[in-house]
């Protein structure tokens, strides 16, 4: 369904809110209404149409109408809000929703190597489907936005059980996928395009602000989630890794945008110690900073942006961060 100039998936939208019953539409059978004034008593009175953004209560309640009328009812909320909410269940663009008939073993799809790589086709996103809600809810908690997840062009992908994560060149050109666990038990945590060494990119390069990167520097992370996290925030001059060292590729990358200094924010653990250590032998020619974060903090996809803010503009010089850390 169209809404917005987007694409929606309205059945996994009104799963939230009632329990939806499918069938071939253009209506779906009536279930109990999620008007939360209604006395749901009786028998179910509640329609909705996947078609087109309307829903109507046969018992009068006063919530039919639109989608974004019918969820401010529900929900309290003002329309900004609940736009937002409505597109959190955003399908990425150009993508169905296939089912899968590829086999199974033991849980893990075909296309997972037992070294934890993936087999694909990188131009195949028709294998994206749209964000369930338990992974809109845990990108939700991760701080991740509704318009981060459309700009970012996250997706799903139903054999692994995992957030899609697109991973482009400096001119915009997929170069590799990154399947992200959402279960805490999923190991490993990323899966890899296979064949595509990661350390050749720099996770965000294609929306990099070069006048942000001439006035302000360069911001080096770790991780993809990181990295969209600070884009959220407002610094769109922010790059990742991927990864923990930054390798020759990713550091003759970073030299073509020319930055007039370049701010380290790796986590604090002994790993985001070596890759600084490693940072400072990559990237001879630039001026180098550490973000230090403040207590209960290890990495910035931790931070807001107030917070985010202050530990920029506090970063040190890494030889001051080298004589701080090597002091008893």
């Amino acid at each position: 369904m169209r809404y917005r100039g987007r694409e929606i998936d309205p059945i996994s939208l009104w799963a939230e809110y009632c329990e939806v019953k499918e069938g071939e539409g253009p209506f779906l059978p009536l279930t109990y209404c999620p008007n939360p004034e209604h006395d749901n008593s009786r028998s179910p009175a509640f329609q909705i149409n996947i078609d087109k953004p309307l829903v109507h209560c046969f018992a009068g309640c006063g919530i039919s109408g639109t989608y974004e009328h019918a969820i401010g009812v529900i929900t309290g909320d003002d329309k900004r809000a609940v736009r937002k909410r409505i597109l959190r269940h955003s399908r990425i663009q150009g993508s169905k929703r296939i089912p899968s008939k590829r086999r199974r073993s033991g849980g893990r799809s075909d296309r997972v190597r037992d070294d934890g790589q993936l087999v694909e086709r990188l131009d195949d996103i028709s294998r994206f489907s749209y964000l369930p809600p338990f992974a809109v809810e845990y990108l939700d908690n991760r701080g991740i936005s509704s318009g981060s997840i459309s700009r970012w062009e996250l997706g799903w992908d139903q054999d692994s059980q995992r957030i899609v994560i697109p991973v482009r060149d400096a001119r915009g050109v997929i170069r590799m996928h990154i399947n992200r666990a959402v279960k805490p038990h999923d190991f490993p945590k990323y899966l890899y395009t296979e064949g595509v060494d990661k350390t050749s990119l720099l996770f965000g390069a294609w929306q990099i602000d070069p006048g942000l990167v001439e006035s302000q520097g360069l911001i080096v992370v770790e991780g993809s989630i990181d990295c969209i996290r600070l884009h959220q925030h407002g610094f769109k001059n922010t790059v990742a890794i991927l990864g923990t060292y930054v390798s020759e590729i990713q550091s003759e990358i970073i030299a073509a945008f020319r930055p007039k200094r370049i701010t380290l924010m790796f986590d604090k653990d002994i790993a985001g110690i070596a890759g600084i250590t490693r940072a400072k032998q990559m990237l001879k020619k630039t001026p180098l900073y550490v973000a230090r974060y403040p207590a209960g903090i290890s990495d910035p996809a931790e931070l807001d942006r107030k917070g985010a803010r202050r530990v920029i503009e506090r970063s040190v010089s890494i030889m001051k961060f080298n004589r701080l850390t090597t002091t008893p």
